[in-house]
C-alpha cells in the first residue's frame, strides 16, 4: 500500500504514548513541559499540523469537491464553471469576515521556531523540522500577502495580553523580505527530497522561485520598487533545481501522445522525475479524493482552448490558416500542441483521447460529446457519459479507474503540488523579462519536446496578435518573447490554479475579464442533433457566431474587474477588533 509509513506512524504513536497533539492543536501549544519532552516523533507530528492547511491538492479526503487545483481556475478566464465566478466579474463584495485573515498558523510557526531548541530530540531531526515550520510559515505569509497585501508581520508568539495584538499592518515591501528571509532559512535547514510527499530543501526552493516570480512581475507591472531584485531571485533559485545535482527531468512515460495525460493520474509519484511536492491520498484509510468524479460542472473556455499552437505550422490558430470553428470541434483538436488533447476530451469514438466522453457496452462503443450544463436529455441510443458547461470537457485528472469505481470519496491519484515543469517556466519568464538567458531549449522548447511539438520556441517570435491584446503591457527587453512565455505556462499549467495569480501580478484583468467574451466551443451539428442545439441555444446561450455562451441565459453579472479586485477587503469584523489595521485597501473603502 502506497501509504504504508503513514499507518505505520500512526501505529507506534499508539505503542509508544506519543499523544502530544490528540487533544490540543500544535498552534495552541504553550508552556515549556511539551518542548522540553518532545521527541522527533512529536515534533513530526506537530508539523503535521500545517500539511493540509498548506498542502491543499485535490482538497480533504472525502470532501465535497475536486479540489483548490480545479476549483481555483473557476477565478480565472482558463475554466469556466456553470455559474459566473463574482471576482473575476468584479462583482465581489466587501467581506465582514474572511478564513484567510487567520493567524493560527503563524502563531503555531513561531512557538515552534522560538521553542523546538529546547527539544531533546538529535539536533538534525530538530533542524529539520525547524525546516518545515519555516516553509510553512512563508507559504502562509505568502497567501496573505498575495490576498490581502499589507499583512501585520510577526516574529513571536503572542500571549492575549500583547500589544502587538493590535499592531497595524506592516507595508508589502517590509514583510515580502521578511518572507524571503524565512523561505531562506528553510532552506538551509530541510534536507533535499527523500519522501515527495514531505516538505524538503527541494520544495523549499520551489517555493522561494514560485514566490519571488509573483512578487517580482507583480511589482514590475506596478511600478513598484525591487521589482528586479525578486526577479533575480525566482531565476536563481529556479536555475539552482535545474542543476543535475537535484536529478529531476520530465515525466516522459507513455511517449509524446500520452505522457502529459498520464503524468496526473498517478497513485503515487514516489518514484516520479517531475514531482517536487505531491499530497497524497488512499481511500483504502479513508483519504480518497473527487476530482475524477466531480469533473463535469466546468469546461475549458475558448479563449484558452485557442492558445494551443498549430503542429503543422507552429504559429497560433488566429493566424496559421489551418483551423477555424467551421471545420467542427473534431479537426479543429487535431494537428494542435499535443497538451490540449490530453487535456481536453476529443468527441470522436475510439479516438485515445476521447475518455469519459465513450463507453463500450456489450462490444458497442456509445457516448458522445458532453451534454451542455446538463440541458440535454440522454436516451438509450444517445448516453451522455459526461458534462461540460463549455462544451470542452475537461480530461486532466480523470482517471478511468477512479470513475469506474462509482463512488464518491474513492478517488487514488494523488496531487502534483509542486512539479518541475514549472520551475522551467519561471527560470524562462524570469530570464525574459530580466533580460537574461530564458535557456529556451532547457524550458519552454523541452516542455514543447515531451509532447511531441515540433517547434521550437526562438529568441525573437513572430508576434501574434491576440497576445498583444491581452498582454499590452510589457517591460522586458523582448515583448513577444514573453507573451509566448505567458502562453507556454497558461498550456502547460492548465487547471492547476496558476492563473488567477499570474492574471494579477501581470495586472491584467481588464484585458482578460472585461474586454473578452466568456465563450464556450462552437455548436457543432455533427455532435449535436438540430433539436439538442435548440434546446442549448434556449436555455444555456450561443453567441451570433455559433459559440456556447454559458452565462447568456443564467448570468446575472456584467463584467467590471477594476484595480480593487487584485486585493480583497481587510475584513471588516478586524478592523472593528483593531482599527490600526486601516487604512482599507484602495477601493474597499466603505
Amino acid at each position: 500500500m502506497k501509504k504504508i509509513s503513514t499507518i505505520i506512524l500512526t501505529f507506534a504513536c499508539i505503542l509508544t504514548g506519543c499523544n502530544y497533539l490528540d487533544t490540543v492543536p500544535g498552534d495552541s501549544m504553550t508552556g515549556d513541559t511539551f518542548w522540553s519532552t518532545a521527541d522527533a516523533v512529536a515534533l513530526r507530528q506537530y508539523c503535521n499540523t500545517y500539511y493540509p492547511r498548506l498542502i491543499v491538492g485535490h482538497g480533504d479526503p472525502n470532501g465535497w469537491t475536486c479540489g483548490d487545483m480545479i476549483v481555483g481556475e473557476y477565478q480565472s478566464d482558463n475554466l469556466l464553471s456553470t455559474g459566473q465566478n463574482a471576482l473575476t466579474y468584479g462583482q465581489n463584495t466587501i467581506n465582514n469576515s474572511d478564513s484567510r485573515w487567520n493567524w493560527s498558523t503563524v502563531r503555531g510557526c513561531n512557538a515552534f521556531i522560538n521553542n523546538y531548541e529546547k527539544s531533546p530530540a538529535p539536533l538534525a531531526e530538530k533542524q529539520k523540522y525547524a525546516g518545515e515550520i519555516y516553509f510553512f510559515k512563508a507559504w502562509d505569509y505568502f497567501n496573505k500577502v498575495r490576498t490581502f497585501g499589507d499583512v501585520p508581520w510577526y516574529d513571536k508568539e503572542l500571549g492575549k495580553n500583547d500589544p502587538d495584538l493590535y499592531k497595524g499592518r506592516d507595508s508589502r515591501i517590509v514583510v515580502m523580505d521578511k518572507i524571503v528571509e524565512t523561505i531562506d532559512k528553510a532552506i538551509e535547514l530541510l534536507p533535499k527530497k527523500t519522501s515527495v510527499s514531505r516538505v524538503s530543501k527541494d520544495a523549499a526552493i520551489c517555493l522561494k522561485a514560485r514566490i519571488c516570480l509573483f512578487e517580482g512581475t507583480y511589482r514590475r507591472y506596478r511600478d513598484i520598487e525591487g521589482g528586479d531584485e525578486f526577479l533575480k531571485l525566482a531565476y536563481d533559485a529556479a536555475g539552482m533545481l535545474m542543476d543535475p545535482g537535484f536529478g529531476y527531468s520530465l515525466y516522459t512515460e507513455g511517449g509524446p501522445d500520452q505522457c502529459y495525460f498520464n503524468l496526473f493520474i498517478q497513485p503515487s509519484y514516489k518514484d516520479n522525475p517531475e514531482i517536487i511536492l505531491s499530497r497524497e491520498y488512499d481511500p483504502e484509510i479513508n483519504m480518497g479524493n473527487d476530482v475524477t468524479r466531480l469533473n463535469g460542472s466546468h469546461g475549458m473556455s475558448r479563449d484558452c482552448f485557442e492558445e494551443y499552437l498549430c503542429s503543422k505550422t507552429g504559429k497560433p490558430v488566429s493566424i496559421c490558416g489551418c483551423h477555424n470553428p467551421s471545420m467542427g470541434m473534431v479537426a479543429e483538436m487535431k494537428n494542435r500542441d499535443g497538451r490540449l488533447v490530453q487535456s481536453v476530451c476529443v468527441p470522436e469514438a475510439g479516438n485515445p483521447h476521447s475518455n469519459q466522453l465513450f463507453r463500450t457496452i456489450n462490444g458497442k462503443i456509445q457516448g458522445g460529446a458532453p451534454n451542455i450544463q446538463g440541458m440535454l436529455t440522454a436516451s438509450a441510443t444517445r448516453p451522455f457519459y459526461a458534462e461540460s458547461s463549455t462544451g470542452y470537457s475537461i480530461s486532466k485528472f480523470f482517471s478511468m479507474k477512479d470513475f469506474e469505481d462509482q463512488a464518491l470519496h474513492h478517488g487514488t491519484i494523488d496531487a502534483p503540488v509542486m512539479r518541475y515543469a514549472e520551475i522551467l517556466l519561471i527560470r524562462a519568464e524570469a530570464g525574459a523579462e530580466l533580460g537574461l538567458d530564458p535557456e529556451l531549449d532547457k524550458t519552454v522548447n523541452a516542455l514543447r519536446e515531451r509532447v511531441g511539438f515540433p517547434f521550437k520556441l526562438a529568441p525573437n517570435p513572430e508576434e501574434d496578435p491576440d497576445l498583444v491584446s491581452k498582454y499590452p503591457v510589457i517591460k522586458g527587453p523582448d515583448a513577444n518573447l514573453i507573451r509566448e512565455i505567458r502562453r507556454e505556462r497558461r498550456v502547460e499549467l492548465f487547471c492547476e490554479n496558476f492563473r488567477w495569480d499570474d492574471i494579477v501580478r501581470w495586472k491584467v484583468g481588464n484585458e482578460v475579464f472585461n474586454l473578452r467574451e466568456r465563450r464556450g466551443a462552437p455548436l457543432d451539428p455533427t455532435l449535436y442533433s438540430e433539436s439538442e442545439i435548440e434546446i442549448i441555444k434556449s436555455k444555456v446561450g450561443v453567441d451570433d457566431d455559433g459559440f456556447i455562451l454559458p452565462y447568456k441565459v443564467s448570468g446575472r453579472l456584467t463584467p467590471n474587474f477594476t484595480d480593487k479586485n487584485y486585493l480583497f477587503n481587510v475584513p471588516l469584523n478586524q478592523i472593528s477588533l483593531n482599527p490600526n489595521l486601516l487604512p482599507q485597501n484602495p477601493g474597499w473603502e466603505e
